[in-house]
């Protein structure tokens, strides 16, 4: 009876395969794929009106999808959630002040969903009495105003507003906060991670020509373009000629990544020479696009294109 007995595991586990069975070793497990892929939105759950909305939220939302993508039956397995995980460098700031224009924002070297229990603790400590909260997409509202999160242009970092009153001085007690609690251990939001998954930086191709688009104002979007031009590359690779602000159009030096890789350079002792190319920068509301033509404003091959503005999305990102 003992081989009986042993096998009955694995015959019991193909006789449910249909209801979620699967093997790990040397036993059986519940496989809840099939649970996850035909769930269904069930009415949330309704607090009384007096409840703490800081103390009482959704633990794990289901986001809303922002694209075209529909379940099918093809799909086998549940997609596994993305790894939530800090930004902090050892010589980046943790928060520091940030300005363009009349915008002011404070930069936090960590990822939104980090950050996020941070300004509930903040609220908290200072009796903001919320009058809304959604982590999903990163505010804070009270009857005075509100203070909003979103993910920074590169990934791993964070971005927060404040419009309660003066726009600097609560930033600046923001910062103050964030600063002084930043190291305890405040944990991650799951109900923020949405916020860790919008790609401000993308490289697109549109009818065969090559933009790279990002998600900021006009203003933003040069002075960060600027700064990565003349602090993202090296002085041979890349190095700014001229520029035009009103026309938002800047004039480079590029030489090629597989320029100095060898070839006919190398036989005649010659040393490569970069090409020069003008950046045009376009912008509308809170958009820009970036795109690259000859410094004489003539179309260029798209393959030279897509490497030039990969480059420079890989400083931004």
């Amino acid at each position: 009876m003992k081989p009986i007995l042993k096998w009955m595991p694995l015959m019991l586990c193909s006789s449910l395969a249909l209801s979620g069975c699967g093997l790990f070793q040397d036993g059986y497990y519940y496989d809840r794929n099939v649970e996850y892929q035909k769930a269904e939105m069930a009415k949330p759950l309704e607090l009384p009106a007096s409840s703490n909305q800081v103390r009482y939220q959704d633990s794990m939302p289901v986001p809303e999808a922002d694209s075209d993508f529909s379940a099918s039956d093809a799909i086998d397995d549940a997609p596994r959630p993305q790894p939530l995980a800090s930004g902090q460098g050892d010589d980046q700031p943790y928060a520091e002040m940030r300005q363009a224009g009349s915008e002011h924002w404070l930069l936090v070297d960590a990822a939104p969903a980090s950050v996020w229990p941070r300004l509930q603790g903040f609220a908290v400590d200072h009796g903001v009495n919320p009058t809304a909260i959604n982590a999903a997409g990163g505010r804070i509202e009270t009857a005075q105003g509100s203070v909003s999160l979103r993910q920074g242009l590169r990934s791993g970092t964070s971005e927060v507003r404040c419009d309660i009153g003066s726009s600097a001085q609560c930033l600046s007690s923001i910062k103050a906060y964030l600063d002084n609690n930043h190291t305890a251990d405040s944990g991650v939001s799951l109900a923020a991670q949405p916020l860790d998954q919008s790609e401000r930086v993308k490289l697109r191709n549109r009818g065969g020509n090559w933009e790279l688009d990002l998600a900021l104002d006009g203003e933003r979007a040069w002075s960060e373009l600027y700064y990565q031009l003349q602090n993202g590359f090296d002085d041979n690779r890349l190095t700014v000629t001229d520029q035009n602000r009103s026309a938002g159009q800047f004039f480079i030096d590029y030489l090629p990544l597989d320029a100095d890789d060898g070839g006919w350079f190398n036989w005649f002792g010659s040393d490569p020479q970069p090409n020069r190319y003008r950046l045009q920068l376009d912008s509308n509301a809170g958009n820009s696009v970036v795109t690259v033509t000859g410094s004489d404003g003539q179309p260029i091959e798209p393959a030279a294109a897509r490497e030039l503005l990969d480059a420079i999305a890989s400083t931004l990102r």
